[in-house]
């Protein structure tokens, strides 16, 4: 199986396990320009999650939640704060925002929430 097919599939099944857990999935994979992209953004009451999704079927490269480099989080950041301006409704004080890691190796799923800030 090809990495976007893997890939894909683990957005779905991350995208099954929030919205399992009261979330409402908003956008999927936010693009801005060249900068990259957000795999998941959602919501849950006034909090608003952008989630980076790693699959994995093997640790052969670290495994998933050894993934994210500093220059993704920069990365994120950037592309969260255009998603905020760019969609004002969530852009208040009273929309909490926070950087989660759904990471899914063989089969199985381990949210961090927080992961970073």
């Amino acid at each position: 199986m090809n990495t976007a097919i893997v890939g894909s599939a683990g957005e779905d099944a991350a995208a099954r396990h929030l919205e399992e857990r009261g979330f409402t999935v908003v956008a999927r994979n936010y693009r801005y320009r060249r900068y990259g992209e957000i795999d998941l953004i959602a919501r849950k009451d006034d909090l608003l999650v952008f989630v980076e999704v790693k699959t994995r079927r093997s640790d052969r490269y670290g495994g998933p939640l050894r993934s994210i480099s500093e220059r993704k989080m920069r990365t994120m950041r950037l592309i969260a704060g255009q998603f905020l301006m760019a969609n004002p409704r969530y852009h208040t004080r009273a929309v909490r925002c926070r950087f989660d890691l759904v990471a899914i190796e063989n089969g199985a799923i381990t949210w961090v929430e927080d992961c970073f800030r």
